[in-house]
């Protein structure tokens, strides 16, 4: 099961000036927030886009600092729009005072919600983690186009990370900012309930269809060959799901946490509790298609077998 363990060759050394803005595309500055943690790696990236007219995308979470530096990028220029990729709070937390701030719309893919419905005293270890009760100005589709002067942004639905979560194209062609649905410092948190595997590999596919091939995601630095990561971050998932079903056949009957343990003997509690939350978004994908048998016990947590 050698072949399991591989992953794509993921960015791990960049090193940005928190708190500057720098120019990473035409049009398009990039200034990381103060928040680098074990699931935000340096920091939320927020992107200023536009010449005269322009767009915040993801501004991050609600910190002065932050909220300074982006107003001193913009340099008098006017605001006309917040954008998120989605609503995980390291990104929104503080869209609404800047939509106040520059009395601007407030624009994302609908408030933020589960990917499938809970299921009979099931509660959503994500939930403190998505910015509920968030409503957007105006709610965004696919194919919305957003003009910013002789600059324009493209909606792409990319849900997977999150039931809400969009991409956006720049009318260059070239490059497309991905938020969280691909990164080049990690593969991708896919937590069911509040992700789900199925529409995240359907996204990659439509990014797959789609011009651009520099991809500006949400957390590092920017991904020059955005298509290739791509299709690695798909056989990577598809690998998992490989490796799943073989250790069930070998195994016999496991829990998701069991699961979890062989597959990241080595990931560190700090973390451990994200890997579980993946590997049961592979586990609910798995049993859809039929490919697993779930088996729930009172109390107990439900075992999973081959079928």
């Amino acid at each position: 099961m050698s072949n399991h363990q591989t992953a794509p060759e993921y960015q791990t050394d960049f090193a940005p000036k928190v708190g500057v803005a720098e120019p990473v595309a035409p049009f398009v500055e990039r200034i990381v927030a103060p928040n680098a943690s074990p699931y935000t790696f340096t920091g939320t990236n927020s992107f200023l886009v536009g010449q005269d007219e322009l767009a915040i995308i993801d501004p991050g979470p609600d910190d002065s600092e932050h909220m300074l530096a982006i107003d001193r990028a913009r340099k008098g220029r006017r605001i006309t729009a917040i954008l998120l990729t989605h609503t995980h709070r390291d990104h929104s937390s503080l869209a609404p005072k800047l939509a106040r701030k520059y009395d601007v719309p407030l624009m994302f893919g609908g408030p933020h919600r589960p990917a499938r419905p809970l299921n009979m005293l099931e509660t959503d270890p994500m939930k403190r983690s998505g910015h509920y009760g968030l409503r957007p100005d105006q709610q965004l589709k696919q194919g919305d186009l957003i003009k910013l002067g002789a600059v324009e942004l493209e909606v792409i639905e990319t849900p997977g990370h999150c039931a809400n979560h969009l991409s956006f194209a720049l009318s260059d062609r070239a490059h497309i900012f991905t938020g969280d649905h691909i990164m080049g410092w990690n593969s991708t948190l896919i937590a069911d309930p509040d992700g789900a595997l199925g529409p995240y590999l359907d996204s990659i596919d439509l990014l797959l269809s789609c011009p651009g091939t520099i991809y500006l995601p949400a957390h590092g630095d920017r991904i020059k060959n955005g298509k290739a990561f791509a299709q690695d971050l798909k056989a990577h998932r598809l690998n998992r799901n490989t490796q799943i079903v073989e250790l069930l056949h070998a195994n016999g009957p496991l829990t998701a946490w069991q699961l979890t343990d062989q597959i990241y003997p080595d990931v560190p509690m700090a973390v451990k509790g994200a890997a579980l939350l993946t590997v049961k978004a592979h586990l609910h994908y798995l049993h859809a298609a039929g490919e697993l048998s779930r088996r729930r016990r009172l109390l107990r947590r439900p075992l999973y077998a081959v079928e």
